[in-house]
């Protein structure tokens, strides 16, 4: 064999030899896949390396993505970028402008919502947010007297009025008094009057002649009321009413009234006035696009950067609850090891390649250096 045909052979056979040990070399790290035995003995190298320590790397990738890749700090650095919170605003002004023109009613957009049966809901908690105050502010009061509930500033209004009041009364005495029904009650008063006297009325009658007792009576009322004499009793007695009444407890003033029938009726005329049967049939949009510019351009970019520096501030807890390092090993324990090994190999295929074309030229490197010495010994 000539030299030139020993060097080539030498080097097809080293460069074969590389190249077959590097590929069986990378197909090790991942087959077989499970171990084998001839009888009792494990054949070595068996399984292959990455499904050997398949859970060593499944922590080791968590730790990595968690500690160099998925930081706190990387994901901090992106949602303070300009760019970033500006995508997000124009993407939340793109879903809100169909919502703020929806033509489906709260009733519906809640029922979706999964909201059920929100109007009686709504109801409901009416009712039992004027229940709750009430007895909290009837228990408040309940030992206190009306003078020491009430303001001084409506004391002073109130007793200012008192005034007022009787002039009202005898005001609408007199009025009541000179008219016809007014003379009637008096003719029908005096002529009880002088029936229960018997003969005695019926000399007074005789004695008045033609003129009837009422057209003496009915003067000297409305003379009496239009006193002011009269005017400055009313006074006093109203004044000592009044003071009597601010003297009264809240306690006696609801026994005297049924305060669960006020509370009833109450609760009735606020449910009337809210009308939650029509609020819940209106159109969404009826409520928001009255604020429909202030909410794109200027709730929604407030939103975005108030929400991602709460986030930010936040990052380092978040991160830590959500343990990235410990989802990251779950997930890469429960791939099969066929999907590893092709996960692997869609990553650094053509660097493994290359390391079996670098085991082939090392290989034939060897060889012709081989053939080169046999040739010179």
């Amino acid at each position: 064999m000539n030299i030139v045909t020993l060097l080539i052979f030498m080097v097809f056979i080293g460069a074969a030899i590389g190249a077959v040990t590097n590929a069986i070399a990378i197909r090790m790290l991942f087959r077989p896949y499970e171990p084998k035995y001839i009888g009792k003995w494990k054949l070595p190298f068996t399984p292959g390396l990455i499904p050997k320590r398949r859970g060593e790397l499944a922590r080791q990738i968590g730790r990595t993505v968690e500690e160099h890749l998925l930081t706190p700090e990387s994901i901090e650095r992106k949602l303070n970028e300009p760019d970033f919170r500006r995508d997000v605003t124009v993407m939340l002004q793109k879903e809100a402008k169909p919502l703020l023109a929806a033509d489906q009613t709260l009733a519906e957009l809640l029922d979706k919502l999964h909201f059920k049966e929100a109007e009686q809901q709504t109801e409901r908690w009416v009712e039992s947010w004027i229940d709750n105050k009430y007895h909290k502010i009837k228990s408040f009061y309940l030992d206190q007297t009306i003078r020491e509930s009430l303001p001084a500033q409506w004391l002073d209004t109130m007793e200012e009025k008192v005034p007022d009041v009787s002039r009202y009364i005898l005001t609408k005495g007199i009025d009541y008094f000179s008219g016809l029904e007014g003379k009637t009650r008096v003719k029908r008063m005096t002529d009880d009057f002088l029936a229960e006297w018997g003969k005695l009325g019926s000399m007074v009658q005789m004695i008045l002649g033609n003129t009837s007792l009422e057209d003496k009576i009915q003067p000297e009322i409305i003379k009496f009321l239009s006193s002011p004499g009269t005017k400055d009793l009313l006074n006093t007695l109203l004044q000592k009413e009044w003071d009597k009444l601010l003297d009264w407890k809240w306690e006696d003033v609801l026994q005297k009234f049924s305060d669960e029938k006020a509370l009833t009726k109450g609760k009735s005329f606020i449910l009337r006035q809210l009308d939650l049967a029509s609020l819940f049939q209106k159109p969404v949009s009826v409520f928001l696009q009255p604020f429909e510019e202030k909410i794109i351009n200027e709730i929604i970019p407030l939103l975005v950067e108030r929400a991602g520096s709460v986030v930010a501030s936040r990052l380092p807890a978040i991160m830590q609850k959500l343990r990235i390092g410990d989802i990251v090993r779950e997930q890469v324990e429960t791939f099969s090891l066929a999907r590893l090994e092709q996960i692997v190999l869609d990553i650094a295929r053509r660097e493994l390649k290359m390391i079996t074309l670098l085991g082939g030229v090392l290989g034939g490197a060897i060889g012709l250096i081989q053939g080169l010495i046999i040739r010179l010994f």
